[in-house]
C-alpha cells in the first residue's frame, strides 16, 4: 500500500471537511465515488476513512453511509480544570491534552482558573463554560470543582452543556459520591480500590490503629478514598476507636493533631493522607507533636508527585499515570464527539503501590533503596 497516496488523501478530505464543504447541503461522497475521482484502491481509501474517524470528522454508518460529524468544524475543545490552582497533578496532564488536541487539529481553550480563593475560582469556571458555550465548543473535558460551592454549581455547569449538545468527560472523578452515578463519562483512578490497597499494605506492614487526615473541605476522590480503605479494615478485622478515626483539619493545624491525639485511647500508628503534598506538610506537625515517621507513626500519601520521594523519610503512595489519563480522556471526548449518544462510562486508569521509608519501621539505608512498587 502506498501511504503517501493514503495520507495525501487523508489530508485533502480533512480540509475538505473543516472548510465546510461537506455537510447537510452537501453529503459527504462514498467510497466508490472516492476511488473514482482519486483513482485509488479500495483498501487506501478505507484505511483513509477509518483514520478520519479516529480523529473525530466523520461517522460511518452500515447500509447508510459515511456523515461529517456534527461538530467536525467547531475545532474547539474546552478545559476547565481549578485543581491547577492548588496542586502540580495537573499540570502534565493539561500539557498531554494540549499536544494530543493539537496532532488532532483542535485549538485548546482552558482560560484562567487559577485564584486562589475558593469563591472567585467557582466563578472563574462558571464564565469559562458560559463562553465555551456561546462559541460553539465541540467538547469539553471538565474537572468538577470542590467543596459545597461545587456541588451546587457543578450540575449547573453541565446542564449548560448537555442543553447545548456539548459533549463533557469528567476527569479524575463525578460530581456525586459513591455509590451515586452522574451521566456523564468519568476517566480517573478507582480511588476506592486505591483506598483499600493503601489500608492492606499499612495492616501488612504491622499497623493496628489506622487513622485519616482529610481536610474540611476536599474533592469527592478523598471521599472515595477514604470509603475504600474503611473497607479494606472492616474486611481485616481491624477496629475503630470509639472517638472515631477521621482527623478533619488542616494538615498544618498542630492545635487540631494535639486535640485529636488527646480523644484518642490508642495511639494511632498510621495515617492515611489524602495526597502527597499534605502528607508532607502534616509529616512536619505529626513532629512538631512529638511523633517520629516511621517509627512512631507509619504515613501515606497518594498520586505519587515529586515531592513523595524528596521527603525525608521517602514517601510510600499511590502511582498514577497521567500522561495515561490525559490520553484516556482525550480520546473518550473524541469518542462522545463522533457518537454523541454514546451510553456513559467510568473508565480507570491503573494505579499501583509505592512502597518507600514512611510506611517501614525497618531503616533503609538510602532513600532510593527501599522503594518498590506493589500492586
Amino acid at each position: 500500500m502506498d501511504n503517501s497516496k493514503y495520507k495525501q488523501l487523508v489530508e485533502t478530505l480533512k480540509g475538505n471537511i473543516l472548510s465546510g464543504k461537506y455537510g447537510n447541503s452537501n453529503p459527504f461522497p462514498s467510497v466508490r465515488s472516492l476511488i473514482r475521482r482519486h483513482g485509488l484502491s479500495n483498501t487506501t481509501v478505507l484505511r483513509a476513512l477509518d483514520e478520519l474517524v479516529k480523529q473525530g470528522l466523520i461517522f460511518r454508518k452500515q447500509g447508510a453511509g459515511t456523515f461529517v460529524a456534527g461538530r467536525a468544524t467547531a475545532r474547539k475543545i474546552g478545559l476547565i480544570v481549578p485543581g491547577i490552582a492548588v496542586t502540580d497533578f495537573f499540570k502534565p496532564i493539561m500539557s498531554e491534552i494540549n499536544r494530543l488536541a493539537h496532532e488532532a487539529d483542535y485549538e485548546l481553550h482552558f482560560g484562567e482558573v487559577w485564584s486562589g480563593v475558593r469563591e472567585e475560582r467557582t466563578a472563574q469556571a462558571m464564565e469559562l463554560a458560559e463562553r465555551f458555550v456561546a462559541e460553539n465548543f465541540a467538547g469539553v473535558i471538565y474537572e468538577p470543582l470542590t467543596g459545597p460551592a461545587g456541588d451546587a454549581v457543578n450540575p449547573v455547569i453541565l446542564k449548560m452543556f448537555e442543553r447545548n449538545k456539548i459533549p463533557v468527560v469528567l476527569l479524575d472523578c463525578d460530581i456525586v459520591p459513591f455509590p451515586e452515578r452522574s451521566r456523564w463519562d468519568v476517566v480517573g483512578v478507582n480511588d476506592i480500590e486505591a483506598g483499600a490497597r493503601i489500608a492492606k499494605h499499612l495492616i501488612s506492614a504491622g499497623a493496628r490503629c489506622i487513622h485519616f487526615l482529610v481536610g474540611k473541605i476536599g474533592p469527592i476522590t478523598y471521599r472515595n478514598r477514604l470509603a475504600g480503605a474503611e473497607l479494606a479494615l472492616k474486611h481485616a478485622g481491624v477496629k475503630m476507636p470509639n472517638s472515631g478515626n477521621v482527623l478533619h483539619a488542616e494538615p498544618d493545624d498542630l492545635k487540631a493533631l494535639k486535640r485529636y491525639l488527646k480523644r484518642q485511647k490508642s495511639q494511632p500508628d498510621a495515617f492515611i493522607c489524602s495526597n502527597d503534598a499534605i502528607a508532607a506538610i502534616f509529616k512536619k506537625t505529626l513532629e512538631a507533636a512529638g511523633l517520629n515517621v516511621p517509627k512512631d507513626v507509619m504515613l501515606t500519601g497518594f498520586a505519587d508527585l515529586p515531592v513523595a520521594s524528596l521527603m525525608t523519610p521517602t514517601l510510600t503512595t499511590v502511582h498514577q499515570n497521567r500522561e495515561l489519563l490525559a490520553q484516556t480522556a482525550f480520546r473518550r471526548l473524541m469518542d462522545r464527539i463522533r457518537e454523541p449518544d454514546l451510553p456513559p462510562c467510568d473508565i480507570f486508569i491503573p494505579s499501583n503501590i509505592v512502597v518507600r521509608e514512611s510506611s517501614s519501621r525497618t531503616k533503609t539505608t538510602t532513600k532510593t533503596k527501599g522503594a518498590k512498587r506493589g500492586n
